[in-house]
This record gives C-alpha cells, structure tokens and sequence, in this order.
C-alpha cells in the first residue's frame, strides 16, 4: 500500500507555481492595454470620433453674414425711354446680421460638437470595457482548465491506487471501474472548457481587431479580490465623469441656444440694396442706396409656435439630463452591491470554507486508502472541493467583471 498524500492540495501547489512562471496576470495595466487597443481598432469607436470630427467642421460652417445677392435686368422699351432711364439695372442686396444670432448659432454648434466629444468616449469606453470582460471570461476559462486538469490528475492517482488495491483477493475492481468511468467524464468536461476557451479568445480577437486565430497566453486571476469602491462616493462623480451625463447636459444647452435663435428669428431682417441704371449705349443713368426690412408680423403665430416648441424641447432635454443622472446612479448601486458580493464570496470561499473541505476531503481520501471509507464518500468530498475552489475564481472574475461595468458608468479618468 502507498503511504497517504493529499494528492489534490499537492497539485494545486504545483499548479499555483507553474501559473506564476508561465501565466499573464490580469491586472489593471493589462486590462488598460486592452481597452486602448479596443478603443483605437473598434469600428464603433471609429464611427464616434468621425461624428466628433464633424460637429467640430460644424463649428467652422457657422457664418455671420449671409451671402449677398446680385441681380441683373434689361428694360425693353422705346430708345428716349432707355436712353433718359437707363436700360441695364444692376442691383446688390447684402442682409444684416441679427443682433445675438450669430452667437447663439455658434454656441450650439459647440455644445453640440462638446456632446459628440463624450459621445466618443463613450464609445471607447464600452468596447474598451467589452474587451476588458473578455479577458477576465477568457481567464475565468483557463483558470477553470488549470483546476480541471489538476482534477484529472489526481484521479489518475486515485485510479492507480484503486487498481492496487484491487490486487487483495479480498477486493473487487468496482472503485477501479466506477474512478474510470469518471476519470472518462473529466476528460470530455476539460475538453469543452477548452473550446469554450478558444471560442472566448477568438471573440476577444475580433474586439480587439486582430486576426481571428491570434494566440494568447495563459492568463490568472488575482488570488483575491481588489477593494471594492463606496457607491456613495462613486455616485457624487457622475455628473463629473460620466460620458453620457456630461453629452445630455451639452444637449440642454444646445436646447438652450435654440430657444435664444428662435426668439431671434421674430425679429425683422434688415438688408442694405444698392441699385444702378446704365445705358447700353451711353453711361450711368442713376444709383440709389436703400435699406430694406423683412415683415414678420404677418408670420408672428407661426414664429410663437416655432418659440414655444423650442422652449418645451428645452425642458425636455434637461429633465433627459435628470433622468439620465438618476438611472446611472440606480445603477452604479446595483453594480457596487454586485461587486461587494462577489468581494465577499471569494474571501469567504478562500478562507474557512475552503480549509474545511479541504481537511475533509483530506481525512476521507486516508480513510479510502486505508479502507474505512467508500469510493461515493470520497467522490462527493473530492468534488466539493473542486466546485468551492472553481466558484472562488468565478467569484473574483464576477467582481472584476462588475469593476469594468462601473468604470464605464463612472469612469476612473474624466
């Protein structure tokens, strides 16, 4: 008979060494790269900053004069008639700008431009969170492999020593056939985790614009999990940090801008004209300099309507900025509490939890080998110990996971 080793606990170690030589940690640098990669290489985040780009040439595109008219006209009437008025009329019109206009034209165009400017962060911020919860799922899959390898492992051991034990004439060959059968079942369970593995990275690949079969290292979580933030404070940020508050404000303000245009636009339009008589066959016959005003008093129902619809559109944005600020804060508390659960599972499931499967697994496998236990009991204390070790990596990956999702309500960089 083989003196007793925990053969699990052993492989673990081993296991933990080979990772720290051999793996890539997913740390914050490594999770920042891929969020720089993803935001740079994303189609979305390229469409967000060509409409950044475009409301700044909107900015340009606003004038402060109207372009001039010109015109022309010939008189057909009898030669005293034209030689005595002139029968070539050459006519330019240069429209005055409305006191304010231009200035509440051009502030909208900047607030608009300013929204743009965090919608493209926005952007950069979801494919750079989206590529950064791939590569925790993606280490997520290779701890799982690492865990389900060393599972196999020591079934292999246990095997052996079934078959060892089954050589007394007093044994039969039962735990020899039933560990097989599940040593069989490890091995199919290892080898979907490893598609599911590839699967993961190539998503990974495809957010990050690599190409599709690009390899990757091993990755490892943390042992434990990272501090979790308080929601209190995390909330008093969003209305500094958050893309998507900071876009709505600049759109109440370019709601603003067009109330002020819209009042603006009732006022009449004044215009300077410049008019000259030629004759054809002769000199200039007369040249008069006038200035003309539009009428919008006939319109002025229309202009209120036009006014009061641009006021109601104004309330409209703020409270969307209103609401917008309350459903992020509802959810920065939910991803806070999520992520403060995961923190305290995976302590939990690394301290006592997992010392006393531990020793209990421990005492059952002597017990098994020395005959005072069956297989079932061993079986049961073995994969307990396996699914408190596998649920504590799924734990710190979920709050990982949670950690990318309130980054991208409250972002760490404005």
């Amino acid at each position: 008979m083989k003196p007793y080793l925990s053969l699990f606990t052993g492989l673990i170690v081993t296991g933990s060494l080979l990772q720290a030589q051999e793996t890539k940690p997913v740390d914050e640098s490594f999770l920042a790269s891929l969020r720089a990669e993803a935001a740079v290489n994303h189609p979305a985040a390229a469409s967000s900053r060509l409409r950044e780009a475009a409301a700044g040439r909107d900015i340009r595109g606003v004038r402060l004069w109207d372009d001039p008219m010109i015109g022309l006209s010939l008189m057909v009437a009898r030669q005293s008639m034209r030689a005595d008025d002139g029968d070539i009329v050459l006519s330019y019109e240069q429209p005055i700008p409305k006191p304010g206009i231009y200035q509440a034209n051009l502030g909208k165009a900047a607030a608009i431009q300013r929204a743009e400017s965090e919608n493209s962060r926005m952007s950069a911020l979801e494919v750079g969170a989206t590529a950064a919860k791939d590569a925790v799922e993606l280490a997520l899959a290779d701890e799982s492999i690492t865990l389900q390898s060393a599972q196999i492992k020591w079934l292999d051991s246990i095997v052996e020593n079934a078959r060892e034990m089954s050589i007394n004439p007093d044994a039969t060959s039962t735990d020899a056939l039933r560990l097989e059968s599940e040593l069989a079942r490890e091995n199919a369970i290892l080898a979907a985790a490893r598609r599911t593995r590839d699967s993961i990275a190539q998503s990974l690949n495809l957010r990050l614009g690599r190409p599709l079969e690009s390899p990757w290292p091993q990755l490892r979580l943390s042992l434990n999990p990272a501090p979790t933030p308080v929601a209190s404070s995390e909330i008093a940020r969003i209305s500094r940090v958050n893309p998507k508050v900071r876009s709505m404000k600049e759109m109440a303000s370019a709601a603003n801008a067009e109330v002020r245009i819209a009042d603006l636009d009732r006022q009449p339009q004044f215009a300077v004209a410049v008019d000259s008589a030629l004759y054809s066959g002769g000199d200039v016959r007369s040249i008069g300099i006038g200035l003309k005003m539009s009428l919008p008093y006939f319109n002025r129902s229309s202009y209120d309507a036009k006014l009061s619809a641009s006021q109601l559109r104004e309330k409209a944005a703020v409270k969307d900025f209103e609401a917008t600020q309350l459903d992020i804060a509802s959810a920065v508390l939910a991803t806070t509490t999520e992520a403060a659960n995961a923190s305290a599972q995976a302590r939990a499931y690394s301290g006592e939890i997992y010392q006393r499967a531990l020793a209990a697994t421990d005492s059952v496998q002597a017990s098994w080998i020395s005959s005072k236990a069956n297989l079932t009991d061993l079986l049961d204390s073995n994969r307990m110990l396996f699914s408190i070790r596998l649920e504590q990596r799924r734990f710190v990956a979920m709050q990982l996971a949670a950690l990318e999702e309130l980054n991208l309500l409250v972002p760490r960089q404005p």
